[in-house]
């Protein structure tokens, strides 16, 4: 183990001569970096819940007007106003999907005591954060980018430590866990959907009088 990492890692109140020298070679503590991560990812997640929130009035909206085009039995219009209700469920799945999975990345990072957590929990977090990034771009492009930079933070903690401790660290395990925790979201954000986005009613539902939430 370096000592430019175990002084990177832990800054003191009195930081001595040749300490202040390795911390401006690297200004920012690793502790320091993954706090700041954790910040970020914290705001991520207002933003998701912003977008949720509106998602779901978005939903709320068009669902009775859907109905209410049944009930004037105008096909077309219904059909328009279900095909466009259909496109919000998925991208409120893809929202919940990502709270759910970043908060899991969250928890993670802030379990991070010392360096062999940095290959437990960061490796799979970066794998996490990048498939985030994908499924985010068409839907909210704002947070797609700025995982985009949480992730090559991540990527770059995780160089700086491999070059620290001359170590490297297994991708195929860190894969499997990150593939596991973005099932276990997607699985949950289903059942969030279908509890907070009602399914629309058949005509046959809206002729007997069906009465939207």
């Amino acid at each position: 183990m370096s000592n430019k990492f175990v002084s990177d890692w832990v800054r003191s109140n009195k930081v001595p001569l040749s300490r202040r020298i390795t911390e401006r070679m690297n200004p920012v503590p690793l502790r320091e970096k993954v706090s700041q991560t954790i910040f970020k990812l914290n705001m991520v997640q207002r933003k998701l819940e912003d977008s949720r929130l509106r998602m779901e009035q978005k939903h709320k909206s068009l669902f009775n007007k859907c109905v209410r085009s049944q009930e004037a039995k105008d096909s077309a219009v219904a059909i328009m106003y279900a095909n466009e209700c259909s496109q919000v469920r998925k991208m409120a799945q893809t929202i919940i999907t990502s709270q759910l999975a970043i908060e899991q990345v969250a928890l993670r990072l802030e379990t991070v005591q010392d360096f062999g957590d940095i290959a437990t929990e960061v490796v799979p977090a970066t794998k996490i954060i990048t498939a985030l990034k994908g499924r985010l771009a068409g839907v909210i492009p704002e947070v797609s980018m700025q995982l985009g930079q949480i992730g090559q933070s991540l990527d770059s903690l995780v160089l700086e430590v491999g070059e620290a401790t001359t170590q490297s660290w297994s991708y195929i395990a860190s894969g499997e866990d990150s593939e596991k925790i973005l099932a276990e979201a997607t699985a949950i954000a289903e059942q969030k959907v279908k509890d907070g986005f009602p399914q629309l009613p058949t005509m046959g539902s809206a002729e007997k009088g069906f009465n939207p939430p």
